[in-house]
């Protein structure tokens, strides 16, 4: 993928999306799924993942990415604020149902992926503790991702506690979709939350190389959160491969 820099960004119009460089971060793959299923074109900013970024923060209050920035309006950060922006962008099938149930729903279950406390936050929870136990305390000043993920050696078995009602949780809906003629995680049709859990997903089983050709120390990494937890159901897997076979671009590309 080509990247503008900051600078070079800065004196640009349209949709910049700020994405991690080298690596498939899941808030990064998604976005660039959204944007893609609703037909936005945009051009890639460079983040380093874990790095200070400071001429990033200078320019939109923020080190992490993803963030979208649109003409001269305010940054997006979150991921519903930038779901909101494809949807006002975009065209053809809207990825938000239009039942309110299905809403509520789909909001709800792609906080549950992506959302503070959600299931990405604390298997990066769980990473962060494996570099801990290997690297020793100072490794939290190495890396912000410490603190930005209030980390507590204390409170790691509760991460992983919530990681595995997460998985549990979905692996149960998954098998009711399909059991009423459903591909989908809401509704009959494909929604955000089939793009979010395909990325996201990521992090509990990579795609093989040839489709992720993602470093082997970051392979090594998120094996962590499988190497945590007590087996998966391949279903959720299944349903991952699923919309990216159908809907979403392969091999990836960061």
């Amino acid at each position: 993928m080509d990247y503008l820099s900051v600078s070079e960004a800065q004196q640009q119009s349209g949709l910049r999306l700020v994405l991690t460089r080298g690596v498939p971060g899941p808030w990064s793959e998604a976005a660039k799924a959204i944007f893609d299923l609703r037909q936005v074109a945009y051009q890639a900013v460079e983040q380093q993942g874990g790095r200070r970024n400071p001429e990033l923060v200078a320019w939109t209050g923020h080190r992490n990415a993803p963030i979208a920035l649109y003409n001269n309006e305010p940054p997006r950060v979150r991921w519903l604020e930038i779901l909101d922006l494809a949807e006002r962008l975009g065209s053809g099938a809207s990825l938000v149902p239009s039942d309110m149930n299905a809403r509520m729903f789909m909001v709800g279950l792609i906080n549950e992926i992506a959302g503070e406390r959600g299931f990405a936050w604390n298997a990066r929870l769980l990473m962060l503790n494996a570099g801990f136990v290997a690297q020793g305390p100072d490794v939290i000043d190495k890396n912000p991702m410490y603190n930005e993920y209030q980390y507590d050696a204390h409170k790691v078995s509760l991460a992983r506690q919530r990681v595995i009602d997460f998985l549990d949780f979905l692996t149960d809906h998954i098998k009711a979709q399909s059991s009423r003629g459903s591909a989908f995680l809401v509704g009959d049709q494909l929604t955000a939350a089939d793009a979010y859990w395909a990325c996201f997903s990521n992090m509990l089983e990579s795609l093989p190389a040839e489709q992720n050709p993602m470093p082997d120390s970051l392979r090594r990494s998120w094996a962590v959160l499988a190497n945590s937890i007590d087996g998966y159901d391949s279903i959720l897997i299944q349903q991952r491969d699923m919309t990216y076979a159908r809907y979403l671009r392969l091999p990836l590309d960061f």
